[in-house]
């Protein structure tokens, strides 16, 4: 499995990260970051962005779980710059898939908070 980078706030982003570090001891290849509104300012996008994720080309898939439409747009936009890897958008709100999609994400996964599983983030191939 390669690196995984999973980028998100709110209650889905937060039942992941928990359901992952729970079940899994060995998570060295997955990578968690709470993203800031900072990142969405013009001026400091790049600076802050790059603070907390480094270098973005060293994953090979991102999954990006947004607290809201807007959020999920600024996000998809700002992350879709640095592709080579697989760029997810995980949401509860099915409505807004084709328009992740024809921002620049290449999957877009409908979940809800609580009670799943989230092992497939660790065993696909990504």
């Amino acid at each position: 499995m390669g690196k995984v980078l999973l980028v998100g706030k709110g209650k889905l982003y937060k039942s992941v990260k928990d359901s992952i570090q729970a079940i899994h001891t060995d998570i060295r290849n997955v990578e968690t970051v709470d993203y800031d509104e900072e990142w969405f300012k013009p001026t400091r996008n790049q600076n802050v962005f790059y603070e907390k994720i480094r270098d973005p080309h060293q994953y090979n898939s991102v999954y990006l779980f947004p607290h809201s439409l807007l959020d999920g747009m600024k996000l998809v936009k700002l992350f879709s710059q640095f592709k080579p890897f697989r760029l997810f958008v995980v949401t509860c709100n099915h409505q807004n898939s084709n328009l992740y999609k024809k921002m620049g994400a290449d999957f877009v996964i409908f979940s809800k908070p609580d009670g799943y599983s989230y092992n497939w983030l660790l065993t696909s191939e990504s």
